[in-house]
């Protein structure tokens, strides 16, 4: 089955509603454009992880550190917690 559709003057295209119907789209709905290796180009609806739902949210968490920056002070959190739990050395203490 096939379809076809007019590109407007604004360039924009009306996809068919039995087309619209079978993806699920409604107004305002995101589609991802992929080229083929023919030469064509292919469309699916965006999927959008529940992440990035969240990413401005998280944008005020951004202080401009790197990520090894982040890690490294990870790193002496986590062994300064890991010794503070630490019993004092008992030499006596069988191994």
């Amino acid at each position: 089955m096939s379809f076809t559709t007019t590109l407007t003057t604004k360039n924009q295209l009306t996809l068919p509603k039995p087309v619209r119907d079978k993806l699920g789209l409604k107004k305002g709905a995101k589609i991802d454009i992929f080229p083929t290796l023919n030469g064509g180009f292919i469309g699916r609806p965006r999927v959008q992880s529940n992440i990035l739902e969240f990413a401005g949210d998280l944008a005020h968490l951004d202080d401009g550190r790197s990520w090894k920056e982040i890690r490294d002070e990870a790193e002496r959190l986590a062994v300064r917690e890991w010794i503070s739990q630490k019993r004092p050395y008992d030499k006596n203490r069988s191994r």
